[in-house]
């Protein structure tokens, strides 16, 4: 953290944790290194984890800790099921209320693995869709992470183009 903000960073983002007390470390980490603008997120498990960290943390409890923590944004990326993102996002929404930017990046759907090669299934179109929903549960800045493609953040951006005018 020190280094990249030697090297002229303004903000720091920290991500993929799966459990709020080192996003908090990390954030720390970040603040501690001068950086004005830090962005924490979590990857979250889909419904059949009851969509919680791999550590057992909920959205509202992750949400709520880095709130307090005083990031400047915070959110979610990478983890399952994109679509199973939504719910996330509207739970840490409605764990922080108002203004706190709520960041989405998942993934391009999940990987099909050796036997059917595909790395990344969700199409730019089917991603794009699946960003309106998150900006429709309270997510205001939403990207992509593992297997998302220029074409996929094309879709997105044509796909919310005016919808936080």
């Amino acid at each position: 953290a020190t280094a990249l903000m030697a090297a002229g960073a303004d903000g720091l983002v920290v991500e993929s944790f799966a459990d709020p007390a080192e996003a908090l470390l990390a954030a720390a980490a970040a603040r501690g290194a001068g950086a004005r603008f830090i962005l924490a997120t979590l990857s979250f498990e889909g419904p059949s984890k009851h969509y919680r960290t791999m550590m057992g943390a909920t959205p509202e409890e992750a949400a709520g800790a880095l709130a307090a923590a005083g990031v400047t944004a915070l959110g979610l990326n990478c983890g399952t099921n994109p679509s199973a993102m939504v719910e996330v996002a509207r739970r840490m929404r409605a764990a922080v209320p108002g203004t706190m930017p709520i960041a989405a990046k998942p993934n391009a759907g999940l990987p099909g693995g050796p036997r059917t090669g595909d790395a990344a299934p969700e199409g730019p179109e089917a991603f794009a869709a699946i960003a309106r929903d998150l900006a429709a549960a309270g997510a205001t800045l939403i990207g992509g992470c593992c297997g998302t493609t220029p074409a996929h953040l094309a879709a997105v951006r044509a796909a919310l183009a005016g919808a936080h005018a």
